[in-house]
């Protein structure tokens, strides 16, 4: 997947000042946490049209027709859901709509400004906190009675799930899909060169110094180095790893200018200096190119890169692994992926959600892999044989279960109305400062007063 730049809307203060007059929601936009990339063509894919257990008499069974909103795009593992759904409940109809990530942030925008909205939609978690903050989603908590398909809730998460799908106390989407970062590494090399996995920030420093390499003798280091992104992705997963926080605990105040905020910048500035980290912006899209010409042999990101790499660099394969990412107080990550959510204003809440329960259950949920390439975000789909048999792509590795142990670490961004401008604060300052533009102090100050200005809106 293509972590892309932020679209802006310049529309969207007008459209929640419409929102909160008619029903109160909204929508921000960030960088997509997860979205299609091809999958492995060795894992099968669900049974389609398998039925599901026999729905309960209860349910209303009116004729009645959804609206759902897509935006995997071509890999989606949604629509193959369909012919499945419509089988187990054929008094529902699905209008389906694919879109892509940024017409479905658009689209989705307008739609709410207007009470023209889905009745399902596929939201990118990133943009809940806007969302949620504002009033746009559903209660879901309420709907559901606090079960999935049968089950708990809370039984069929990890915890960091259950606290990214949670606004004051109460479920407003549920996670389809996540993204929570582990360390990538080319395992040959470390094995040629005798370099052990790195646990903590100083392993990985030397790490990074010991796989670099230069084409020439005696030339820059531009062989095997390590990916260094300035986003607010990678930027809080290393604040987290050292104990820090973006905002203060009732999210009223910014204190990532913290010691462990400019430790989290020196970390990864340190491999830009000493030249064996190589800067990637989000402009430049995935990292496959730097690594099939071998200029990048260690990155950390999410699930959805196993995908990438089989279809982007095949010849690779057995070359790579997966660990938890090296930390230096303790484990954390952002957690970001996609949500199924139904809008506050949906005109069919009901059959929305029997639809979403439909697309959560183990069989439709392997889909998310086989079709999209992410990770499905339920446990049970997480420690399926078809997840957790060994890949040969990682060396006979089972990389779910290393981003599994990362999810229950992660965090999700803070639920403030003003999300969408503090990621491009940080990512503005993530820039200067590793660019050398700004000191790392100043950046974050900046950056730090600029989001306080914005939570005081």
């Amino acid at each position: 997947m293509t972590r892309a730049p932020a679209p802006r809307i310049p529309m969207w203060i007008a459209l929640v000042a419409l929102v909160v007059t008619a029903c109160s929601g909204t929508t921000a936009s960030v960088a997509p946490s997860v979205a299609p990339s091809a999958a492995a063509a060795t894992t099968p894919k669900p049974t389609e049209a398998s039925a599901p257990p026999t729905p309960a008499p209860s349910i209303d069974k009116t004729p009645v027709t959804i609206k759902v909103w897509d935006y995997y795009g071509d890999s989606t593992p949604i629509k193959p859901a369909l012919a499945g759904f419509k089988s187990a409940y054929p008094w529902i109809t699905v209008d389906y709509q694919a879109l892509d990530w940024d017409s479905m942030n658009e689209k989705f925008t307008a739609g709410i400004g207007a009470g023209e909205v889905p009745d399902v939609a596929t939201l990118d978690m990133t943009w809940l906190p806007t969302l949620a903050a504002n009033g746009g989603l559903e209660d879901l908590s309420a709907r559901s009675g606090g079960t999935l398909n049968g089950s708990p809730i809370t039984d069929q998460y990890a915890q960091g799930a259950l606290d990214a799908m949670s606004f004051q106390g109460k479920f407003i989407a549920m996670l389809y899909d996540f993204d929570t970062y582990s360390l990538y590494y080319r395992r040959d090399l470390f094995d040629k060169k005798g370099i052990q996995v790195p646990k903590n920030w100083d392993d990985f420093r030397a790490a990074a110094k010991s796989l670099a390499e230069a084409s020439k003798s005696g030339g820059k280091l531009d062989k095997y180095l390590t990916a260094i992104r300035p986003n607010s992705f990678h930027f809080s997963q290393f604040l987290y790893q050292d104990g820090g926080k973006l905002l203060n605990d009732d999210n009223t105040q910014a204190v990532f200018n913290s010691p462990e905020g400019v430790n989290a910048v020196n970390i990864q500035k340190a491999l830009l200096d000493d030249g064996s980290g190589k800067y990637w912006s989000d402009a430049e899209g995935d990292l496959t190119p730097a690594i099939k010409s071998g200029n990048v042999a260690m990155f950390q990101d999410g699930p959805y890169y196993m995908g990438l790499l089989k279809t982007g660099v095949p010849e690779q394969s057995g070359k790579w692994a997966v660990a938890t990412a090296p930390f230096s107080k303790k484990p954390g990550s952002y957690l970001g992926g996609t949500g199924l959510a139904i809008p506050i204003q949906a005109a069919h809440k009901d059959a929305a959600w029997q639809f979403i329960q439909y697309l959560l259950r183990p069989d439709q949920q392997i889909g998310v892999f086989t079709y999209a390439g992410a990770a499905p975000a339920t446990t049970a789909a997480l420690q399926s044989p078809e997840l957790s048999k060994p890949d040969p792509y990682f060396g006979g590795q089972q990389p779910f279960g290393v981003f599994l142990e990362s999810l229950k670490t992660s965090r999700p961004f803070p639920y403030v109305g003003a999300w969408n401008d503090i990621d491009t604060a940080i990512g503005d300052a993530m820039e200067k400062a590793l660019l050398g533009k700004s000191g790392v102090q100043s950046a974050l100050d900046a950056a730090v007063s600029e989001t306080n200005d914005l939570l005081k809106k």
